[in-house]
């Protein structure tokens, strides 16, 4: 059964040319609250280094805080829910957003997926979870948010980007029990090592293609996210500031609990619990 009429013509396509993650996002964010809900987007887009952790994710147990403030990465707590991810330059995010009544994360996934078999002759496909993989290697991994009248998909795509990074700032920590959703780890790879000619704007032109394909849209001539379009929706700029907020990054995280343990020189090892009651991220009543 067709999920969309192939001939539909209410598409629209964004790519940006921002590199700012908390623009990006805040750009994301109206996209998906202030346009007709009538029609299927496709945003494209790519931010300088950073981490970005899911709605419901505890920052501290998924990566290394300390770390990454020391290397200047920031760390972003994105709208929608799923696991924790490393972005950089060389990775590329892919957003469509639909009616909520013709959604399905499978069908977008796909679209992507057939887009690099097409362009790049990689053999890419769509795993249970809905990642895209290669070789049993993930590629993009992928998450999303529903709300009354619409719904969308967003994923990463790693196409040049530096794989050391994610084993460098992405960490489960053991000792620290949280009520939030913990990301499930899986090996990774990335496109250019299948192919030479894959870059941000090939990939972006790929998808492109294949979603005219599929929707019918009059995509000759996407929209540019550029400084010059945020001015005429200022409501990004409210998303933004809440986004950079240290209330939202780190005062949304769930109760947690750390669990210390200290081995003294005679051999015995002392086990310190600390239950941690958190108020906006904040440790309110701890309890030994």
């Amino acid at each position: 059964m067709a999920l969309f009429n192939r001939c539909r013509k209410n598409f629209q396509c964004y790519i940006s040319n921002l590199t700012d993650p908390w623009t990006n996002l805040a750009v994301e964010e109206w996209l998906f609250r202030h346009t007709d809900p009538s029609i299927v987007l496709l945003y494209l887009w790519r931010n300088a280094g950073c981490v970005v952790i899911g709605r419901n994710q505890n920052p501290w147990k998924e990566c290394n805080v300390r770390l990454l403030r020391n290397d200047s990465i920031p760390i972003i707590r994105r709208k929608s829910g799923g696991g924790t991810v490393f972005h950089d330059l060389g990775n590329t995010n892919y957003t469509v957003i639909t009616p909520r009544q013709n959604f399905t994360r499978k069908h977008s996934a796909d679209l992507v997926a057939r887009a690099i078999r097409k362009r790049f002759e990689i053999p890419a496909y769509v795993n249970e979870r809905h990642d895209i993989e290669i070789e049993d290697l993930k590629v993009s991994g992928s998450a999303f948010k529903i709300i009354s009248a619409r719904a969308y998909h967003h994923g990463t795509m790693l196409i040049d980007t530096n794989l050391s990074h994610i084993g460098r700032y992405l960490e489960i920590r053991k000792n620290l029990i949280s009520k939030g959703v913990e990301s499930v780890s899986s090996p990774v790879t990335r496109l250019r090592n299948y192919s030479s000619t894959v870059n941000h704007e090939s990939f972006c032109d790929a998808v492109l293609q294949e979603f005219s394909i599929n929707y019918c849209g009059n995509i000759s001539n996407p929209i540019i996210v550029d400084e010059e379009l945020l001015l005429k929706i200022p409501k990004t700029l409210d998303y933004r500031d809440e986004l950079k907020s240290w209330d939202w990054t780190f005062g949304q995280t769930p109760e947690f609990s750390i669990e210390f343990q200290k081995t003294f020189s005679w051999g015995h090892v002392v086990s310190l619990i600390i239950y941690c009651i958190i108020l906006k991220g904040l440790v309110f009543m701890p309890k030994l």
